[in-house]
């Protein structure tokens, strides 16, 4: 059994309560190979807690990182609770409506709500509140930040947490129209949480919408992460909903054809079901990248869609698009004709914060990307309808 085997095997145990069929303890070599796969996609520690209730870590390193993930993955789960806790009760005393986004509502379907992790707390707020909403949070919590994006805000709390506060669901570099035309109806169905006029929550379908429209962005630009797929699971085997709602959304929003394959693949990871080819490819996409995908894979999928190497590194890389350089400097919104200007503010900007080894690596991947995974990715992109 490889890693990757291995850690599919390990989630199906303890998330899906599957019997694991792990007949022999993992090698060293193995668990050393498992540690940084797992971790790559944030799921050390789930890998970690099924291989300790197994008994089957020892007194090595990996198997000491496998252990420690678990806990760290709890302590990030308290903070985050309670950080999140405090931002919604200040949202509220400013009567401001809100929605929690992403892994604060699906953590409450897994076996243990640790074991789905974040990075940091998602919530969404209408644009025309977001500055009440981000002058409340510095008065009242004492965030600090202003990085505001083409779709929300950073904050950091004083223990260090960090808030995205988005007043859009999706960027609108990684989304098309369609995408866009439904998540821009994201409040007309929202419903208030229990008793509160001010804590919202998405419907089921606008949610499983919001969740495959965030997938193929991040999809687009390398991967997504097994945890991605793990959500799915989740919310087809956890949640109660209607297939036929779900499924005219992402119709409507042009996204069936990319759900319907993530969906094999999450049944034929936590649930057993055969793959077939594409799915095979599928699998071995997102397993070799990570939680936001990688180099490789960004680059093959770069070189699909803008028609080979030298055309992925001139029109996506050293002369980035208009909508990619107006997300980072909304006066382009305004006045593009200031774009060439900003294209080499951007160069410069490089240098500055020392991102040359980085531009270099990237310039390397790309260089060392085969015609055969361009041509990969882009029947990959037509099999997901991308």
């Amino acid at each position: 059994m490889d890693e990757s085997s291995l850690l599919i095997g390990l989630l199906r145990a303890e998330v899906c309560g599957v019997a694991a069929d792990i007949e022999n303890a993992p090698s060293k070599e193995c668990l050393e190979k498992l540690y940084p796969l797992a971790a790559r996609h944030d799921l050390a520690h789930i890998a970690g807690q099924a291989l300790s209730k197994l008994g089957l870590l020892g007194q090595d390193e990996a198997s000491n990182k496998l252990k420690n993930a678990a806990m760290q993955a709890i302590c990030r789960y308290v903070q985050l609770e309670y950080e999140l806790g405090q931002a919604c009760a200040v949202l509220e005393q400013a009567q401001i409506p809100f929605i929690p986004l992403k892994g604060s509502v699906l953590r409450s379907f897994y076996p243990e709500p640790w074991m789905r992790t974040s990075c940091d707390i998602d919530i969404l707020v209408r644009e025309e509140d977001l500055d009440r909403a981000v002058a409340f949070l510095k008065e009242k919590l004492h965030y600090h930040g202003n990085g505001k994006s083409d779709h929300d805000v950073f904050l950091r709390s004083p223990g260090g947490t960090a808030l995205e506060l988005h007043y859009d669901t999706v960027q609108e570099r990684y989304a098309g129209n369609a995408t866009r035309n439904v998540l821009a109806r994201v409040w007309e169905d929202a419903a208030p949480v229990g008793e509160s006029p001010w804590h919202m929550a998405m419907s089921d379908a606008m949610f499983y919408f919001y969740h495959m429209a965030h997938m193929a962005k991040h999809f687009e630009v390398g991967g997504c992460g097994v945890r991605s797929f793990l959500d799915i699971w989740i919310m087809n085997r956890k949640m109660e909903f209607n297939k036929e709602t779900r499924d005219a959304l992402l119709q409507e929003g042009g996204l069936l054809k990319f759900a319907q394959a993530a969906e094999k693949l999450a049944d034929a990871w936590f649930s057993g079901a055969p793959m077939d080819e594409k799915t095979c490819w599928l699998d071995r996409y997102i397993l070799r990248g990570n939680i936001y995908g990688g180099e490789e894979n960004r680059a093959a999928l770069g070189q699909a869609k803008a028609g080979g190497k030298l055309r992925y590194v001139f029109l996506r890389r050293v002369f980035l698009p208009y909508k990619y350089l107006k997300a980072e400097h909304p006066v382009l919104e305004k006045h593009k004709w200031l774009t060439p200007v900003y294209q080499v503010i951007r160069w410069f900007s490089v240098l500055r914060r020392g991102d040359v080894g980085r531009r270099v690596r990237e310039l390397q991947t790309n260089a060392a990307v085969s015609g055969k995974d361009t041509a990969s990715a882009a029947e990959l992109l037509k099999y997901l309808g991308l």
